[in-house]
């Protein structure tokens, strides 16, 4: 996806979508004892934020590659930015976590390197700290001809990355393998448009932004043809609505 400050409005925009939608932020069963929480791939740290007012004395951290731009000013006294990449080891030591939180960063993980990403995880977070993964990949439902070819492409390019957007059915089982313990799972169909309600108006909208920024990654990785890209998007909209598309969402946590 671009770094700019579209994309910045996008994930802000997304992060009210989904809270509508999931009903809130976790589900992991933390209280008001927890003191250390972490936010992996923190984005625009809106989460982070949120986490960090609902937990006055937490100290909340937000992992990322780059701290978010113009939202430094809203960040509560509690919260802090760490520099880290994801797929390196994480700048903390073991056992300093409470509660360890990542959410949608399937495509920028390959599949193979999941279980080494679990295990950094798994070791900054202290034993009895919960570990919760919520991702969204490509399982779709009611879905026309349009958003089928959609998909398709978005499979194909990210295979050629090594990323393989369905595993994320299996997040429990990653989790299980991992021998944590109290694994627990769910899965949310999200309304995609306004049939859905208000909620579902806005989680289309988030969608059709983040689409619209993967034009270069579909075109240049997945030898997709702009025009033709172009005249697939512009007919999902009102594909969603006719056939009422459900998007699956992925929850699982565990306790260390």
């Amino acid at each position: 996806m671009p770094k700019d400050e579209l994309e910045e409005k996008r994930l802000n925009f997304q992060h009210y979508a989904l809270h509508k939608l999931l009903g809130g932020n976790y589900y992991a069963p933390i209280d008001h004892t927890v003191e250390r929480i972490l936010d992996v791939g923190t984005g625009t740290a809106q989460w982070a934020y949120e986490l960090a007012r609902q937990f006055p004395h937490a100290q909340v951290c937000g992992l990322d590659l780059e701290q978010p731009r113009g939202t430094s000013f809203l960040a509560p006294g509690n919260y802090s930015f760490v520099r880290g990449n994801i797929l390196e080891p994480l700048p903390f030591p073991d056992n300093i976590f409470d509660f360890v939180h990542q959410r949608l960063l399937i495509s920028s993980i390959p599949t193979a390197l999941w279980s080494a990403v679990l295990q950094e995880l798994i070791r900054v977070t202290r034993p009895g700290g919960y570990i919760e993964l919520a991702e969204a990949g490509n399982c779709y439902h009611h879905v026309g001809v349009h958003t089928y070819t959609f998909l398709q492409w978005g499979q194909a390019a990210s295979t050629k990355k090594g990323i393989d957007l369905a595993s994320v059915k299996h997040l429990g089982e990653l989790l299980t393998r991992a021998k944590l313990a109290q694994v627990k799972t769910r899965v949310i169909q999200l309304p995609v448009g306004s049939w859905g309600g208000k909620s579902g108006a806005l989680y289309a909208k988030d969608m059709y932004a983040a689409f619209q920024g993967l034009k270069n990654f579909f075109c240049l990785v997945g030898d997709v043809d702009p025009n033709k890209f172009d005249t697939i998007l512009s007919a999902l909209p009102q594909e969603w609505e006719s056939h009422h598309t459900t998007h699956e969402f992925y929850i699982a946590y565990g306790q260390k």
